[in-house]
């Protein structure tokens, strides 16, 4: 049976105060038909679901000059192009998880070979990926340090996880929220869009959607700005469409005041529903 619910998204980035150019890249919006999406500025988007697949990104490029940039918009841009071809693929968890790590594969490789050319040498871009299908399930896909949270009666949880040494101390439970901003190794990251093929591993997951769950897909700037208890007590506030907005706000501007020293960027969504009879 078909999951009723409905959705409602809102995105939002921030240079923050310390670099010369915004090198991260979302996107959130509902797949076929033209794609219905945000526009940067414009105001949140409300879905209704069964429906085509919803998807959240966050990528965060990494490269001299204007690498990062270029890189970061290229996921982007060729994530949303090859999934869009395909929306059929992507009606339940266990195939659209196949699909979207077939699509990162081809991202993947498209964002090696632009490496290899003149002035883009070190090119490569972290991604978080969240698709909500229309069987009402999740599939999420990650390589790198972006960040996928969901908040559930209270709780946050990260379903995502850190493709990175630090990560994985902290997975293990070797070392503190605190000790891993602290860490010498706290920058290095063993997974990105741009790796060697032999090499590049993206992990995917699925969840269960339910109704009153808010999900953050976030770049590394909003969760080094943030503890886990603040992004928490920010998305715990969210409980109706028209409270979206203020948090995607909240959680970037409070980022960017406790740090800053990197790029910004927050997408949230509300699942709300299914409605009562």
């Amino acid at each position: 049976m078909d999951f009723q619910a409905s959705l409602h998204l809102d995105g939002l980035t921030d240079i923050g105060t310390s670099r010369l150019n915004n090198e991260d890249a979302w996107w959130a919006g509902q797949l076929g038909g033209g794609h219905v999406f945000m526009e940067a500025g414009a105001e949140p988007l409300h879905l209704t679901t069964p429906g085509a697949p919803v998807l959240l990104l966050v990528s965060d490029g990494v490269g001299g000059a204007n690498a990062g940039e270029v890189a970061s918009q290229m996921a982007i841009n060729l994530i949303v192009d090859e999934l869009g071809r395909e929306p059929d693929a992507l009606q339940e968890p266990a195939s659209a998880c196949e699909t979207i790590r077939a699509v990162l594969g081809k991202a993947n490789a498209a964002i090696k070979a632009q490496a290899a050319e003149p002035g883009f040498d070190g090119m490569g871009a972290t991604l978080s990926l969240l698709c909500i299908t229309r069987a009402g399930g999740v599939c999420w896909s990650q390589a790198g340090d972006s960040r996928i949270y969901v908040c559930r009666q209270g709780w946050l949880r990260q379903i995502s996880h850190d493709h990175s040494p630090v990560g994985r101390m902290r997975q293990r439970g070797e070392i503190t929220e605190a000790e891993a901003r602290r860490h010498p190794l706290r920058n290095q990251i063993d997974q990105s869009l741009g790796d060697p093929a032999a090499t590049f591993q993206p992990e995917v997951g699925v969840e269960q959607l339910r109704p009153g769950d808010v999900y953050l897909v976030c770049s590394d700037g909003l969760s080094d700005g943030l503890w886990d208890h603040e992004i928490r007590r920010i998305l715990t506030a969210v409980h109706h469409p028209a409270e979206v907005r203020p948090a995607v706000q909240k959680l970037v501007a409070s980022a960017k005041q406790t740090s800053g020293r990197d790029n910004i960027t927050a997408v949230v969504a509300l699942v709300e529903g299914p409605p009562s009879a």
